[in-house]
């Protein structure tokens, strides 16, 4: 599971890599609810309540597909240790960190277009971003400021 914040380059990273692969590719945030997708449209951030009903989607995709021994590449912000602490429960997954500066992700998302995601809530998801710590095992923190071929070569380098 690729997390990080708006921006990063989840979704990117997360077509490539499934791609790069052959396994599917699934968009966190097509599990949104249209509430969530119209809050954050009007330039509110979501809130932990907003995000639980999301979560469990995504908890039960990944259970389904850990089951079902069905290889894949989500995509999920999952900016706090409780959010993926929540997808843990669908089964043992990898989750690879895109760690990039927010000044680097504003300059990105100025040339953005079409995402529900306005870059004036950037700054809230980098206040709320818990970076994974040492006990947090199963994360890979990748360097995503590179382009996105040297980040996909490096996930592949350090996951395998």
């Amino acid at each position: 599971m690729i997390f990080g914040i708006s921006g990063s380059g989840k979704t990117l990273i997360g077509q490539m890599l499934a791609q790069r692969l052959g396994i599917d590719f699934i968009e966190g945030d097509d599990y949104h609810p249209q509430a969530n997708i119209n809050k954050m449209k009007s330039g509110h951030a979501l809130n932990d309540q907003d995000r639980a009903p999301w979560l469990k989607l995504l908890e039960q995709e990944i259970e389904l597909r850990v089951k079902e021994k069905k290889p894949f590449v989500l995509s999920c912000s999952a900016l706090r240790l409780v959010y993926r602490d929540a997808l843990r429960k669908g089964g043992a997954i990898r989750f690879l960190f895109l760690e990039v500066a927010e000044d680097v992700v504003a300059e990105r998302l100025k040339l953005r277009t079409g995402h529900f995601m306005p870059a004036s809530l950037l700054h809230s998801q980098s206040l709320t971003l818990e970076k994974p710590t040492s006990k947090e095992t199963d994360v890979v923190s990748i360097n995503a400021a590179q382009k996105p071929g040297d980040v996909v070569a490096e996930i592949i380098r350090k996951t395998t």
